[in-house]
């Protein structure tokens, strides 16, 4: 998909170069020059974007960072980046990272239903409650409005995954992450569960069903009331990625037994 779209961004390119060498006149051949430097510097752009992405879908965190960096630097106007690395933060529990860059992915588009999400997961992460309903009911409200593209395409590509190896754990716990920020928590368990099945020591698997539980149980209306009560159930799986290694696990453990 991704080579797809290079290529024909490419052949873009080159028929504009065509097009250069028969310019009419000096005024035609600036503007099809200005159109040549906008697509290369938009290919280029996009280019480190999408590593960004592939790299966060591969949980190499600090990769997918340096990617989004480069495209940052070239373009810091757009708020779909500034989400992307604060999730790859978010997913380093990085929380206060993180939740800088949603704040200038809000104030580029203040309709970023995803930055809005994210930004109330880390907050929440950090113990501050009211900030991360509040960031997460807005993040809903706009959902409604607007939809959630950012999640939903990333649902997508890990159904791609799925799709080609169903047996890879991993691809299960990123597709449940995809679902718990849409605040779909019951699929994202369903998700979560199958990546336990598959790999019973998947630390990030129990975290993320661990947090699933613990987001249903602080904020029921947000999960349709399906959820609450489940304190206990995200306590032990926080204690059991916690025992399996994840520091995140850890951090998350003593946020949900003070919540308790």
């Amino acid at each position: 998909m991704i080579q797809e779209a290079y290529d024909k961004s490419q052949r873009e390119i080159e028929e504009l170069k065509s097009q250069l060498l028969t310019a009419k006149n000096e005024t035609e051949k600036k503007k099809i020059e200005a159109k040549i430097t906008y697509a290369e510097r938009w290919l280029q752009i996009n280019g480190w974007v999408e590593k960004g992405n592939e790299y966060s879908l591969k949980k190499e965190y600090d990769n997918a960072i340096e990617n989004y960096n480069k495209a940052i630097a070239f373009n810091p106007d757009d708020a779909d980046v500034y989400t992307q690395r604060g999730k790859a933060y978010y997913d380093k529990g990085q929380y206060d990272k993180a939740i800088e860059d949603f704040n200038r992915a809000i104030a580029l588009n203040p309709n970023d239903e995803n930055a809005y999400a994210m930004r109330g997961f880390a907050y929440i992460h950090k113990g501050q409650y009211d900030k991360g309903n509040e960031d997460t009911g807005k993040s809903i409200a706009l959902q409604d409005s607007f939809g959630s593209s950012f999640f939903n395409r990333r649902i997508e590509k890990y159904n791609q995954l799925i799709a080609l190896n169903p047996k890879d754990a991993k691809t299960y716990v990123g597709r449940g992450n995809a679902y718990r920020g849409k605040g779909q928590y019951d699929m994202a368990i369903e998700d979560f569960n199958k990546a336990i099945a598959l790999n019973p020591k998947d630390a990030e698997a129990y975290s993320g069903r661990g947090v699933a539980y613990f987001f249903g149980a602080v904020s029921p209306a947000l999960s349709g009331n399906t959820l609450s009560g489940n304190m206990g159930r995200a306590i032990s799986d926080f204690q059991k990625a916690c025992d399996l290694g994840l520091q995140k696990g850890c951090e998350n453990l003593q946020g949900a037994l003070k919540e308790r």
